[in-house]
């Protein structure tokens, strides 16, 4: 991989991380590791012009986060986890974010609104995603923004049913681009990988991942996460080309 196009990647990324506490730095060198193997903090100081001191303070979160392994060598060397653990790793990561935030925020202030300001949050196992893809495009709305990165949620009934929200609402899909919708009518565009798969409406939003190869889905209606959902939908569609 070039180094501009790693930089490239960084800085789309970074962005995003950050809300995890990740900094940009942090995938800089676990990146370096990864791509270039196993190096010394003076080395990766050196490649990659981060001072000696910052580096050791970086090589240390990261250690912590379990991205990367010290091995017992003199000097100390340094060794990435693989994409597998890393993954893993952030996904578990992402969790233990939306769990904290819910208990420390939402849930005490909609204990302060009262019953009017209800919401829900629940998890879709994979044999009732179907149902509940189908269900949420059933929901009257204004707009429909659906993103598409596994095959097997592609089917004709699903292409249907965007295509007939598209007769009387605003709908735009974004399709892995080895994902082919070959239907015309529905405004689409196509990006190379995708963090997962999701759908969403004016007053709810689906959440697809995939983990240890099954689909899992992560349903609310709340508006916060509502509001957060279209802003990344958005910055991905203009990351995303036309067909």
């Amino acid at each position: 991989m070039s180094q501009d196009i790693l930089d490239e990647l960084l800085a789309r990324v970074s962005k995003f991380a950050s809300v995890l506490g990740i900094s940009r730095a942090e995938l800089k060198v676990y990146s370096a590791l990864l791509l270039n193997g196993q190096s010394n903090a003076r080395k990766l100081s050196d490649e990659l012009n981060i001072s000696y001191t910052k580096i050791y303070s970086i090589l240390n979160k990261l250690e912590e986060r379990g991205w990367i392994r010290k091995l017992g060598k003199k000097p100390v060397v340094y060794e990435a986890v693989s994409l597998r653990d890393l993954w893993s790793n952030i996904k578990k990561m992402l969790e233990f974010k939306v769990d904290q935030f819910e208990k420390e925020f939402i849930e005490p202030l909609s204990s302060l609104m009262g019953s009017t300001a209800a919401y829900t949050v629940m998890m879709i196992p994979q044999h009732d995603l179907k149902r509940t893809i189908v269900n949420l495009l059933g929901e009257p709305s204004k707009k429909y923004l659906v993103a598409i990165s596994f095959k097997e949620l592609m089917d004709q009934e699903l292409i249907q049913l965007i295509k007939a929200k598209s007769y009387v609402a605003e709908v735009k899909l974004i399709a892995q681009r080895d994902i082919r919708v070959e239907e015309g009518g529905i405004e689409q565009r196509h990006l190379d990988n995708m963090f997962g798969s999701g759908i969403v409406t004016s007053s709810s939003v689906l959440l697809i991942i995939k983990s240890n190869d099954r689909l899992t889905g992560i349903i609310s209606n709340h508006r916060y996460l509502v509001d957060i959902a279209v802003v990344y939908f958005d910055h991905l569609w203009e990351q995303a080309s036309k067909p």
